[in-house]
């Protein structure tokens, strides 16, 4: 089916999206990840498909995001697909594009990353703060139980 013809509901991989696009494949990956999502199809044997419409969707509410505006035009105007980059080393445009897109998902890749570090690091220091506190709790109830046990057991008392 040629590809100004496909229908707005045709599942496509995040191959063929990069295919028609040029975007990277992990771009539309990574949109499943943010908030709110893009929206995707799990199949039976656990490979995600798009809908046109759910990624056109998708990028109009995203504009702020890399690559959504270029995603958006290739969708909306048919052309060729990009030149492929293994039979075109020479830097084009498209190649360009397909490295700030995959930087761009690698940068989003390393904040959520440490966002979840510094949440863990937060999670750690609570838990190493409630340690504390419990065994602060611990020492003064050990010294209570020794001052009584001094006091019972010390000479002046056995005589009584």
């Amino acid at each position: 089916m040629a590809e100004d013809t496909q229908p707005d509901n045709e599942l496509l991989s995040a191959a063929e999206l990069k295919r028609l696009t040029g975007a990277a494949a992990s771009t539309f990956t990574n949109w499943t990840h943010r908030d709110p999502p893009l929206a995707a199809v799990t199949l039976r044997n656990g490979d995600i498909r798009f809908r046109r419409c759910d990624v056109l969707a998708f990028c109009a509410a995203n504009l702020h995001l890399g690559a959504t505006g270029k995603v958006q035009r290739a969708l909306l105007v048919p052309t060729e697909p990009p030149p492929s980059s293994a039979a075109d080393n020479t830097g084009t445009a498209p190649d360009v594009e397909a490295l700030k897109a995959l930087a761009r998902d690698i940068r989003n890749a390393a904040h959520q990353n440490l966002q979840a570090a510094l949440t863990a690091a937060r999670h750690a220091e609570e838990t190493a703060r409630a340690h504390r506190e419990q065994l602060e709790q611990l020492a003064t109830s050990i010294a209570a139980y020794d001052a009584a046990l001094s006091q019972l057991t010390a000479p002046r008392t056995m005589n009584d």
